[in-house]
């Protein structure tokens, strides 16, 4: 989040405003900061005054920062023609504060606002409430205005803060490039990179709907939580969060899916509580269906055949369900999503309460309130399929099909058929001509036959069931799909010293270029491979850079175990030789060479110098940059454990910010384990 400060410079009226927001306003930032956990910078147009263009980053933090501070203390016009711009263009998050003993100072037209009272003679005393009081500001009901200009014309719309924050073109295309190559460690490094510029929200958001789009929901979930803290109240991405936490649930672990479940409702809640059109209610309602469709099959799928319809019949989650995406079909009657899953859920609810009315009965005053109660849902279920057929492209007189090339719309108009029909032939046809669009992907008829399963879990629609599986498996058995990838059971990441440079001071050296050093290198980094290897699963893949030294030492390792590796360059190969290769000498830039010959390899960034839209990233450059891509490609390999080997001197001076040590602290942040190889013994040898 980015705070931005309006007041007074310098000393008036007795008081030292300088002071005021070094030691009340920049403390309460940082206490909500290390307390609170609320991720927020501010700053002042001072800073921008030594830039020489004041006037237009002043306009785009006005209407941009998560949360103005004006000092109104004096009459300033600056600050009051700051606070003026603010409160027409943003309703919300704008916190006034003054100094008690400049009371007569205070502008009539505030008088009625809240604002924060301060003593400058004691300003230690003010951080913790002034920090409380920031917090409630950032935390209030997102329908709260404290913008005067807002509440008194409730129709005005604040300006949207994107058209002010455009995200740079260069960035934009590093994110396509990564999207289209499938590149999900190389977005994961984009979306941690956008975070602390300006166009932070929106940079984010764009990864985000790259990763999403390439089903990288484990990264997505990442960028979208961190949307979330500046954008709390964004509908899409609550919705996008209810999504990802749903599709994560479905592979978790059983003590973490119903964590998720219940992370999804909260975020699609959030998101439906803010909506304010049909198709975001629709989407929303649609989400809560699916996921109370998800604890309805946790109810009974586990359950012996006999005993199954029995219980799902029993479970609240069905109609609860049921209800959801009833909602959602009547907010966007187009959408054959919600109709379709709405008709299911009355068909199998319709279905089992025919084959076990005691148990339906079960719910009800008598028998005759059980039989009103089916009646009306096979009413409804008459009613929703006769609105289907005229969406969906099937004419309920004619019986003819309109043209239709989108997949899941032909898919929905079979999963209509194949639930109000008595007509397999034409169900397995229609299945058959959906799922020649899906190209011989297996994704839709996988999904497809989850939903047929159910029918056929349930005893219901035996011969339809029959004929749909049989169009399903067809388009199954002939997907031209490359095997299923399983989830690598570890990935170890290297990092370790090059070579030491001619001529280094032996004060400084780590790494000597010397033959037992080496041996002694190879020696260390075998043993800690060889222990990995006998864990659970071993090793799936390595990934390193190919500097001279520690790098290709485990390269050369990894092939001679038998581990696959993947190379990762800074900057294209020749310019990667010269920067961290030739210092080793002839034998280092030919196995460098060899390495590249052989394996896989990435390159990073076609030059040393960052890229435009990174070079106000402070303390930040292409080795930092390197070490964080080669950890999210890590990364994002969801494999179930990961490894940081790392040969390392701790007791020399530490390489920087794109070092061993760097490498080290993120990656344990990152929850690798780690194990680190003591470089001290190479000086001996």
């Amino acid at each position: 989040m980015r705070a931005f400060i309006v007041r007074p410079f310098g000393t008036r009226e007795g008081i030292d405003f300088d002071r005021v927001e070094r030691e009340l306003v920049a403390q309460a930032l940082r206490r909500l900061r290390d307390q609170f956990d609320i991720d927020i910078d501010g700053g002042t147009t001072g800073e921008f005054i030594l830039q020489g263009n004041i006037r237009e980053d002043m306009f785009r933090l006005l209407v941009t920062a998560d949360l103005v501070i004006a000092d109104v203390s004096l009459h300033n016009p600056n600050v009051f023609y700051e606070l003026g711009i603010r409160h027409g263009l943003q309703q919300r998050h704008t916190f006034l504060l003054r100094e008690k003993s400049t009371a007569d100072l205070y502008p009539f037209d505030l008088q009625t606002d809240r604002y924060f009272v301060y003593d400058h003679s004691n300003l230690a005393q003010h951080v913790a409430p002034l920090a409380a009081a920031l917090r409630s500001t950032l935390g209030a009901d997102p329908n709260r205005k404290d913008s005067p200009v807002f509440q008194l014309l409730p129709a005005l719309k604040p300006h949207d803060r994107a058209v002010l924050m455009p995200v740079p073109l260069d960035f934009q295309e590093e994110v396509e490039r990564a999207r289209s190559a499938g590149e999900r460690g190389d977005l994961r490094l984009r979306s941690d990179e956008a975070q602390g510029f300006e166009w932070e929200s929106e940079g984010l958001r764009l990864v985000g709907e790259a990763q999403f789009k390439l089903k990288a929901f484990q990264g997505a979930k990442d960028t979208f939580e961190a949307l979330a803290k500046s954008l709390p109240d964004d509908v899409h991405t609550n919705l996008r969060l209810g999504t990802i936490y749903q599709k994560l649930s479905s592979a978790a672990p059983v003590e973490q899916r119903q964590d998720l479940l219940t992370r999804s409702d909260l975020a699609i809640k959030r998101g439906l509580a803010r909506a304010t059109s049909s198709m975001d209610r629709a989407e929303a309602y649609s989400l809560l269906g699916s996921n109370a469709k998800n604890r309805w099959l946790d109810d009974w799928r586990d359950a012996s055949p006999d005993t199954r319809p029995g219980s799902a019949l029993s479970s609240p989650y069905l109609s609860e369900s049921l209800t959801s995406y009833l909602k959602a079909f009547a907010e966007d009657l187009a959408g054959s999503y919600p109709g379709v899953n709405a008709l299911a859920m009355l068909k199998m609810q319709c279905g089992v309460a025919q084959a076990l009315p005691d148990v339906w009965e079960a719910n009800f005053a008598d028998s005759d309130a059980a039989r009103a109660a089916l009646k009306d849902r096979e009413a409804c279920a008459a009613r929703i399929a006769a609105a289907l057929y005229l969406t969906s492209g099937l004419d309920p007189v004619l019986g003819a099909e309109q043209s239709e090339d989108d997949l899941w719309a032909a898919i929905a108009r079979a999963d209509l058929l194949f639930m109000t029909i008595e007509k397999p032939k034409r169900i397995e046809n229609a299945y058959r001509k959906a799922f020649a669009l899906a190209r011989n992907d297996a994704f839709a008829p996988s999904a497809a036959r989850r939903n047929i399963e159910l029918f056929e879990s349930l005893g219901l629609l035996p011969e339809n069931v029959k004929a749909a599986l049989a169009a399903i498996d067809a388009a199954l058995a002939s997907a031209s799909q490359a095997p299923a990838q399983e989830r690598p059971a570890r990935v170890v990441l290297f990092t370790g010293h090059m070579i030491d440079k001619p001529g280094q001071e032996s004060d400084k050296m780590r790494f000597p270029p010397t033959a037992k050093a080496e041996a002694a290198a190879r020696a260390m980094i075998e043993e800690a491979l060889r222990d990995e290897l006998g864990q659970a699963g071993g090793i799936a893949l390595g990934i390193a850079g190919g500097a001279c030294g520690g790098d290709i030492l485990f390269h050369e390792v990894c092939a001679a175990l038998g581990i696959p590796t993947r190379l990762f360059l800074a900057l294209p190969q020749d310019k990667f030789q010269v920067a961290s290769v030739q210092r080793g000498g002839p034998e280092w830039v030919e196995r460098y060479h060899r390495l590249c010959e052989r394996l896989p390899t990435r390159v990073l960034q076609e030059f040393e110098a960052l890229p435009r839209w990174l070079t106000d990233k402070p303390g930040y450059d292409v080795w930092q940059r390197s070490n964080r891509w080669m950890m999210f490609n890590a990364l994002a390999t969801a494999a179930r454990n990961r490894t940081l080997v790392a040969l390392y001197n701790r007791e020399r001076e530490p390489d920087g910010p794109g070092g061993t040590a760097h490498l080290v602290n993120d990656a344990q942040a990152w929850g690798f384990k780690t194990i680190e190889l003591d470089a001290r013994p190479l000086l001996d040898s």
